[in-house]
C-alpha cells in the first residue's frame, strides 16, 4: 500500500472518530423544548407586602414560588401600611402583592357599605380594580382575615362579653374595666383612621372607649395579654390569639367586610407573563384559616423567619422541591 493511500485512510478514521465523539456528547445534552412553559428570562417581578406577619409570609411564598418557576424577583416585602404598598403598585414600583377584598372595597374603591359574602365581594373588587386601575385579582384564599376586637378570655368570661354589642353595653352602663386605667383600646394607626376601622365601628355600635392607644401593629396582642389594656384590635387569623388565651368578640352587627386575600398583579405584567396566574392560583386555593394561623404562629411565637415558614409550607404542599 502506498504512503499516500495509507495517510488517506488514517484521515478518514480520525474524522469518523471525531464525529462519533461529537454525536455522543450531544446525546447527553437535553433537547430544547419548543412547547416549554418556562417564563421569559427577562421578566422580573417586584413583589411587595404590608408590614405585618401574615403579609410577610405571603410575600415570601410568592417570591419562592416565582423563583422556583424561573422568574427573577425583587423583594420589597414589609414596605409599609396599606396606603404605602397600594400607591407603590399604582405607580408601577411594585408589580404584585396580596390584598384583602374588604380593604380594596372600602379603602381603594370607595364603597360605603360592607359586603359580607366572600364571592360577591371578590367579584366586585376584581371587576372594578381591573376597569379603574388596571390591576388583576387572581384567585382568593379560603381564609377571611377580618379585623377583630379582642379581649382576654378570662376577662370576657368574667364580664359575660361575647360580642361587640356586649362590649358596647358594658361600657355604656359603666361596668368597671377589668384592668386599671379604664376602657382603653389598643390599635394600630391605620385601623384608628380607616373607613372600615374604629371610628365607624364605634358609631355603628354606639359607644366610645375612654382612650385609644396607638401602637405598632402586632404589639396590640402583647399589650392585651399583659393586662395593659382591656380591649385590642387584631386580625382573625393571627396565631397569637390562641397562644395568648385571647378571644375574638363576635361582630354581631357585621360591621367589617370580608377580608379574603388574593394576589393582585399589574395587568401589563400579567400579560407579559401569564404563567404567574398558573403558579399562584393553586397556592391561594390551598391557604385556609388553620394553615395561615399556624404559619403566623410559627413566626410570631416560635420565632421562625417568614421565609423559612413559607419554604417549608411550599415544600409540604408540593409547590416547590
Amino acid at each position: 500500500m502506498s504512503i499516500k493511500k495509507m495517510l488517506t485512510i488514517l484521515m478518514l478514521v480520525a474524522l469518523l472518530a471525531g464525529s462519533v465523539f461529537v454525536i455522543g456528547c450531544q446525546a447527553d445534552e437535553p433537547a430544547a423544548d419548543p412547547d416549554s412553559d418556562e417564563p421569559a428570562v427577562d421578566v422580573e417581578v417586584v413583589v411587595g407586602s404590608k408590614e405585618f406577619t401574615e403579609q410577610l409570609i405571603l410575600g415570601q411564598i410568592t417570591i419562592l414560588a416565582l423563583e422556583y418557576n424561573g422568574f427573577s424577583t425583587v423583594d420589597e416585602t414589609g414596605l409599609g401600611g396599606t396606603v404605602v404598598v397600594r400607591e407603590a403598585q399604582e405607580r408601577g414600583d411594585v408589580d404584585l402583592y396580596w390584598e384583602y377584598t374588604g380593604t380594596a372595597l372600602i379603602s381603594h374603591l370607595g364603597y360605603d357599605e360592607a359586603i359580607t359574602d366572600p364571592e360577591e365581594c371578590y367579584n366586585v373588587v376584581k371587576a372594578d380594580d381591573l376597569e379603574q386601575n388596571g390591576l388583576v385579582w387572581l384567585d382568593y384564599t379560603q381564609f377571611n382575615n377580618t379585623y377583630t376586637l379582642m379581649m382576654r378570655q378570662a376577662d370576657a368570661d368574667a364580664l359575660g362579653i361575647e360580642s361587640i354589642s356586649d362590649l358596647a353595653t358594658a361600657i355604656n352602663e359603666g361596668v368597671e374595666s377589668p384592668v386599671p386605667g379604664g376602657w382603653v383600646f389598643a390599635t394600630d394607626h391605620e385601623y384608628s383612621i380607616r373607613d372600615d376601622g374604629y371610628p365607624a365601628l364605634a358609631e355603628l355600635y354606639g359607644f366610645e372607649f375612654d382612650d385609644v392607644m396607638i401602637m405598632d401593629i402586632g404589639i396590640t396582642y402583647g399589650a392585651l395579654r399583659d393586662g395593659d389594656v382591656p380591649v385590642a384590635m387584631g386580625f382573625a387569623t393571627d396565631g397569637r390569639i390562641a397562644a395568648f388565651e385571647l378571644v375574638n368578640l363576635v361582630d354581631d352587627l357585621q360591621f367589617h367586610p370580608v377580608y379574603n386575600c388574593a394576589p393582585v398583579v399589574r395587568q401589563e405584567v400579567l400579560e407579559a407573563a401569564p404563567q404567574i396566574a398558573d403558579i399562584l392560583n393553586p397556592i391561594a386555593q390551598a391557604l385556609d384559616a388553620e394553615t395561615m394561623s399556624n404559619m403566623n404562629r410559627l413566626v410570631d411565637i416560635e420565632e421562625y423567619l417568614p421565609s423559612e415558614v413559607a419554604e417549608e409550607w411550599l415544600k409540604e404542599q408540593g409547590f416547590i422541591e
